[in-house]
C-alpha cells in the first residue's frame, strides 16, 4: 500500500513539472523585440557615401517609436534620412526628425489613425552617411521607445 501511495505521489510530482514546462515555454516565453542598426559593421574610406538601416524584429502591434542615433561628427556627416517601410506599408504614418550637428539625431514615427500597429519585423528608417576623415566610429542608438496600439511601451533590446 505505501508503494502504491509513493509510487502515485511521484508520478503527480512528474507530471506537474511536465505541465508547468510545457505552459513556460508556450506560454510565457515570447519572442524579444531586437532595435538593430543593419550593417552592424562597414568598413569605408574617406569619401565614400553609406547607408545603414535601423530595424526591428519579432515586434507586435508596433504603433510608434522613437530613437536617437549618435556617431562621431569627426569622421561621419549624415546625408539623408527616409522612413523605412514598416509602419508605412500598415497605413498612414507621420516620420519626424531632429538633426543635431554635434552628431545625433532623434526620430519618430507613429501610425495615424484608429488602427492596429504592425507586427513582424522590417526597417523602421535609412540612414545615409559620408565618411569625411579616416577613424573609427560607433552608430549607438540610445533613448529607444516602442509604443502599441494601446500607447503601452513594447519591452525590447538594443
Amino acid at each position: 500500500m505505501k508503494k502504491k501511495i509513493i509510487i502515485g505521489i511521484s508520478c503527480a510530482i512528474f507530471l506537474i513539472l511536465v505541465i508547468t514546462s510545457a505552459y513556460i515555454i508556450f506560454y510565457l516565453k515570447k519572442p524579444t523585440t531586437t532595435l538593430y542598426i543593419d550593417p552592424q559593421t562597414i568598413k569605408g574610406t574617406m569619401g565614400q557615401v553609406f547607408m545603414v538601416n535601423i530595424s526591428v524584429s519579432e515586434v507586435a502591434d508596433l504603433y510608434g517609436w522613437q530613437i536617437k542615433l549618435e556617431w562621431n561628427p569627426q569622421i561621419l556627416e549624415l546625408i539623408n534620412v527616409t522612413e523605412g517601410n514598416f509602419l508605412k506599408s500598415h497605413g498612414q504614418t507621420y516620420f519626424g526628425q531632429k538633426i543635431n550637428e554635434t552628431g545625433y539625431l532623434v526620430l519618430d514615427c507613429t501610425l495615424i489613425g484608429n488602427l492596429p500597429g504592425a507586427s513582424g519585423s522590417g526597417t523602421l528608417a535609412m540612414v545615409q552617411f559620408y565618411v569625411k576623415e579616416s577613424g573609427t566610429c560607433i552608430l549607438q542608438l540610445s533613448n529607444t521607445t516602442l509604443v502599441n496600439s494601446s500607447e503601452q511601451t513594447i519591452q525590447h533590446v538594443i
